[in-house]
């Protein structure tokens, strides 16, 4: 008990002659901390890596979700119009991925015409064929007919295949 106490009050001795040195060096730790955090952030949004579109021509949202514990998964897409008064034509999935590891349903999906507003579901079969146990992503594309770039991208990481693990 005597060390414990001992310790302590040597602790406390240089946390009070060397206080405002820590306080200096937590606030430029906290600063490059959101300095990289706000880095990242432009990145995402100059490659569209957001579940969000910043374009105001296309405001869409995309959201998705694997369900399924392989080696068959369901991989459901849904897509939002987020404009408050301007539907969306022309608009289409593409999904790309290793198709080494994963055979999927399909990967061309035409959307109908978006209304503000309103979510739109998608739901793609994903049959992974390795047998080791491997993952992989799925890219998803969001395009507008009559645009070069994507309006949306997301990665999917897909799970590992139960039956592979458990087998």
């Amino acid at each position: 008990a005597v060390v414990s106490t001992q310790s302590t009050g040597e602790q406390t001795m240089r946390e009070r002659e060397s206080g405002v040195r820590m306080h200096r060096q937590f606030q430029h730790d906290l600063y490059k901390l959101r300095l990289t955090t706000a880095q990242h952030f432009v990145q995402a949004l100059q490659k569209k890596m957001t579940p969000v579109s910043v374009s105001s021509s296309a405001p869409l949202k995309i959201a998705a979700n694997v369900q399924g514990i392989g080696p068959m998964f369901r991989l459901t897409i849904e897509v939002m119009n987020t404009s408050s008064s301007v539907p969306i034509m022309g608009a289409y999935i593409m999904l790309v991925t290793n198709e080494t590891l994963y055979v999927l349903e399909k990967c061309y999906i035409a959307l109908p015409l978006l209304v503000p507003g309103l979510s739109y579901t998608v739901n793609v079969m994903v049959r992974c064929t390795s047998e080791q146990g491997v993952t992989d992503s799925i890219n998803v594309f969001v395009y507008v007919k009559g645009r070069s770039a994507a309006a949306l991208t997301a990665q999917i990481d897909m799970p590992a295949s139960e039956a592979m693990i458990v087998g």
